[in-house]
């Protein structure tokens, strides 16, 4: 039966892997008689087959000449890794399920075809650290791997079926091999588990930088925290010691992600598994996990997630709401996963409006050039999600706070994030800016209406200049704002653009306060400060007072 799983090519042709409109061109050059199941293939939510892989067919007789000549060629017998994306979660679901084909005593190497990236290593490529660990594991020595980055020749080359596919999972003769490889980790990671008994694992996404967690998740994994989890961080872990966690562990959460695949090397978990989703789709963990542990839910519905996210050079970078955050909470309850008892909906809220905050911000300083209607296209919709759900909620509304001027208002912003940087633009006569109780101050107009010097100190600036001009010169001096007052020349345009440079200034807990935002009046409402003013004077509505 092992015959019928391998397939030989004489005068193989290798390539590098090059993505093109979603399809991974190179790997082998294939004969006209090669059975789809040595292909490198998915399968999609309907369960038809999807070829990742571009079929470059060789002759008739199987042999490849034409060309070999030119090639590196190498003479023996070797087997076919697969396709290598240096990607955690691709490698360990792609890229290691045909290795079970390989016998030091037949074979020359294990011949992997590398996905090339634009900072990939063509000459002396190394893998990373985690997978050198994982050929260790599967006592595959490193200097008997071929890594293809450019096109080269084999005398004899073996394809072997895989043992598992992506979105397909385990085949069933597959299990007897993971069963002896997790035997063989069980007593390598005695030592490793042996402090570690019946734990409560939570794999979240948080610490990593545009790691695309759901937003909120880290209100969620300081409630689960207190609950005896361990959050556990597998990039701070070597390969071996993730696994030792997941095999000590009998309740494991994760943030729908690669985090779990180290369980590709294991046959079977005495362990609950919920996956909390962050993209509308999460087949293709399914396959990879039921039928390894003891029982396996999704928390939540994948179909109330709201993707919102900004496309780069480097790629679309995402950040998902959850728009019934408490079907999770739900969802983990019922399942006994977690109590939560403490859950707090409006502390939830926050955390997730700071995350959609630290978003634009770290993809602001990413990506300079992205035009700023998308991170309002992003906070649109973001608050339309939440206004209409609150405008459907039994929410108390806390009328205790009265403020009657725009400074007491700034002033009691100031007291929720503590701030002590604040920024004014439009500043005018200073009646506003001079009440502002905060150390660090910084006034921005092209006209200040008063004798600055009564008030500036050494923490008080006032700089009599644009806005346009501030952003462009004198911005870099000053340290990040913790509170921003705009209300400077009372157009939109101008009022957005503020906003959207401001945010250079801003961090994670920045707030802003944007004034004129809701005219008082059919003058207001005009575009032309030319026009307001005659709609005044003819009116004789008096200017506010700033």
């Amino acid at each position: 039966m092992e015959k019928n799983r391998l397939f030989q090519i004489q005068n193989a042709i290798v390539k590098p892997i090059k993505i093109q409109a979603s399809k991974w061109v190179g790997g082998v050059v294939f004969p006209n008689d090669m059975p789809g199941i040595f292909r490198h293939r998915r399968y999609d939510p309907l369960n038809k087959t999807r070829y990742k892989d571009v079929v470059i067919q060789a002759n008739q007789h199987n042999n490849i000449v034409d060309g070999i000549d030119n090639l590196k060629f190498y003479s023996g017998k070797y087997i076919y890794g697969g396709a290598f994306h240096p990607h955690f979660g691709h490698a360990l679901t792609e890229s290691i399920h045909r290795l079970w084909a390989f016998n030091s005593n037949i074979h020359d190497a294990i011949v992997f075809a590398v996905l090339l990236r634009p900072n990939t290593k063509r000459i002396n490529y190394s893998p990373p650290r985690w997978f050198i660990q994982t050929l260790k594991i599967l006592e595959i020595p490193l200097a008997k791997c071929i890594w293809v980055t450019n096109d080269c020749a084999f005398e004899n080359l073996i394809v072997p079926e895989p043992g598992s596919e992506l979105t397909l999972g385990p085949k069933d003769w597959y299990r007897s091999y993971l069963e002896k490889l997790q035997q063989r980790i069980f007593e390598t990671t005695y030592d490793l588990r042996k402090d570690k008994r019946e734990l409560k694992l939570f794999l979240g996404r948080t610490h990593i930088p545009l790691g695309e967690y759901a937003a909120g998740e880290k209100y969620l994994e300081s409630l689960l925290v207190n609950e005896g989890y361990i959050c556990l961080k597998p990039e701070n872990h070597h390969i071996l010691e993730q696994i030792s966690y997941l095999m000590s562990a009998k309740k494991i959460i994760f943030s729908q992600g690669s985090s779990i695949y180290s369980l590709e090397l294991i046959n079977y978990l005495d362990a609950d598994i919920a996956c909390i989703p962050r993209s509308l789709s999460n087949q293709p963990f399914y396959p990879h996990i039921y039928s390894k542990c003891r029982n396996y839910i999704v928390a939540g519905n994948s179909e109330n997630l709201l993707i919102l996210g900004i496309s780069i050079k480097t790629g679309t970078r995402k950040i998902p709401i959850n728009k019934y955050p408490y079907q999770v909470v739900e969802s983990l309850r019922k399942n006994d996963f977690a109590h939560l008892l403490n859950w707090n909906q409006e502390d939830f809220f926050a955390q997730e409006r700071c995350d959609i905050m630290t978003y634009i911000y770290r993809m602001h300083a990413r990506s300079k050039k992205t035009e700023s209607a998308h991170y309002l296209k992003i906070l649109e919709e973001y608050l339309q999600v939440r206004t209409n759900q609150n405008q459907g909620s039994n929410y108390p509304i806390n009328n205790s706070i009265v403020v009657k001027s725009r400074s007491a208002r700034l002033n009691q912003l100031a007291r929720i994030n503590q701030s002590s940087n604040y920024l004014e633009i439009g500043v005018c006569k200073g009646v506003t800016f001079n009440a502002i109780k905060i150390k660090n101050k910084v006034a921005v107009d092209p006209k200040l209406k008063f004798n600055t010097n009564k008030y500036a100190t050494e923490n008080i600036v006032f700089l009599e200049v644009t806005s346009d001009e501030f952003f462009r010169n004198y911005a870099k001096k000053f340290n990040s704002f913790d509170l921003i007052y705009l209300d400077g020349l009372h157009t939109f345009e101008q009022t957005f653009r503020d906003f959207c440079a401001s945010l250079s200034l801003a961090h994670a807990k920045t707030i802003w306060l944007i004034d004129d935002t809701c005219p008082g009046s059919y003058a207001q409402a005009q575009p032309s400060l030319q026009n307001c003013a005659k709609l005044r004077q003819i009116s004789q509505e008096k200017p506010d007072v700033c």
